[in-house]
């Protein structure tokens, strides 16, 4: 008996652009993770960040396995940890907007990374640049609510936190927080 091999069929890759989509899929659901702290009620539970985070993971581990996505881009998407911290204790009513342009900036750079043709040192800068002027964004932002916070007389006290008067229905948009000088 013989077997015929031919009529087995290939293995293919997915089109470029569903590997492209699925490398954007640790990053965002980082950032998603880390939107679970907060007050008020921060928008996912911390159930959900657990999974958003632990499916990142595993996303990533599978990206990798498959030749789909390189070391650099998985530690790229896991960049939004590195907002945790410096998020923390600001209004869900702001953080989680700004943790979503954060987010944005990072795809946009993870596009241009995967569309440049360039050297890979040339690509690793591009990702560098990308995060670190998110980076810089991300504390811009902050520093300008916590500037809002104190221009409204907040002090000993987080705006929106247990036992401290809610932001004032005149408080700058968050928008106008990411993107003024």
């Amino acid at each position: 008996m013989s077997t015929n091999t031919s009529a087995l069929p290939d293995r293919k890759d997915p089109p470029t652009g569903i590997v492209r989509l699925a490398n954007l899929l640790p990053l965002w659901l980082c950032s998603l993770a880390i939107t679970v702290e907060g007050f008020p009620h921060p928008p996912i539970s911390p159930e959900a960040a657990v999974g958003a985070f632990i499916g990142a993971l595993a996303i990533s581990v599978l990206l990798i396995w498959r030749g789909w996505a390189t070391v650099e881009v998985v530690l790229y998407s896991l960049f939004p940890l590195l907002l945790l911290a410096p998020f923390d204790e600001i209004s869900t009513a702001y953080k989680t907007p700004f943790i979503a342009l954060c987010a944005l900036s990072l795809t946009i750079g993870l596009m241009v990374y995967q569309r440049a043709r360039a050297a890979r040192w040339q690509r690793l800068l591009l990702l560098l640049g990308f995060a670190g002027a998110t980076y810089a964004l991300a504390h811009h932002a902050i520093f300008n609510f916590w500037e809002m916070a104190a221009q409204l007389g907040y002090s000993r006290c987080f705006p929106e936190a247990h036992g401290c008067a809610p932001l004032p229905s005149q408080a700058p948009s968050w928008l106008a927080l990411f993107f003024i000088p």
